[in-house]
């Protein structure tokens, strides 16, 4: 074979390596756009059904898998809105957990109860968390009716006399509460005397602001995320 035959086969192979190779890297960005577009149509679906944490999830992948695709630029416009709304989601589902509800069997009847416990300064990586200062505690039970009250943490309370509080709601002007000490037997308790219209306010309200009697002890303001009370949960079946 000649030196010109030999030049000629090798150009002619190497011709047909790049066109494989050309081809090859044309494909795959085709392939790329269709698993994106599949990506993009159930961002779209879980943000029609108002699933938004599903929603970012689908466009966290999509940015991070096909971050070049057309798919990945069309959701630009809607995803900090979804990003908003997810955040938001998971904030309730935050301020639900905050809550906690029982029903025990008292003789032939039942005693239900909601609890929340007074909010805390967050606690850095690797500190202890620190302990809630109160617990607010709505009850219904067979022979005492409704009540709403407060457990205290600290092991000596006094209320004084006329026992009052100042509650306000979502940072409102404080209302005057009467209130009734009395003990747990774990320790001090604070009864809000108009349970009623306690609940009834806090049943509309983000935050309750509880302020003690001065003197009463070491505890001069108690705050409450109380949104995600369900009172369904906390009613007779």
């Amino acid at each position: 074979m000649t030196a010109a035959r030999c030049r000629c086969l090798l150009a002619c192979l190497l011709l047909a390596g790049c066109q494989d190779k050309a081809s090859s890297e044309a494909g795959a960005p085709a392939a790329d756009e269709t698993k994106a577009d599949a990506v993009l149509t159930s961002y779209e679906s879980a943000r029609a059904s108002q699933n938004w944490e599903a929603a970012e999830a689908q466009a966290d992948q999509l940015r991070k898998k096909f971050p070049d695709s057309a798919a990945a630029g069309k959701i630009g416009s809607t995803l900090p809105a979804v990003r908003d709304e997810a955040s938001k989601a998971r904030d309730a589902v935050r301020l639900q957990g905050l809550w906690q509800y029982q029903a025990i069997p008292v003789g032939q009847a039942e005693q239900r109860s909601a609890t929340i416990f007074s909010r805390t300064v967050p606690a850095e990586d690797g500190e202890v968390a620190p302990v809630p200062d109160a617990q607010l505690v709505l009850r219904d039970h067979p022979a005492w009716g409704h009540s709403a009250y407060l457990l205290l943490a600290q092991s000596h309370f006094s209320c004084g006399r006329p026992c009052a509080m100042q509650i306000g709601f979502d940072g409102g002007e404080p209302k005057h509460y009467a209130g009734k000490q009395a003990d747990s037997g774990k320790g001090p308790a604070l009864f809000i005397e108009d349970d009623a219209g306690f609940i009834a306010a806090m049943s509309h309200a983000k935050t309750v602001r509880i302020e003690l009697p001065k003197g009463s002890g070491r505890i001069p303001v108690l705050m409450f995320e109380v949104s995600g009370y369900a009172p369904a949960r906390f009613a007779k079946p």
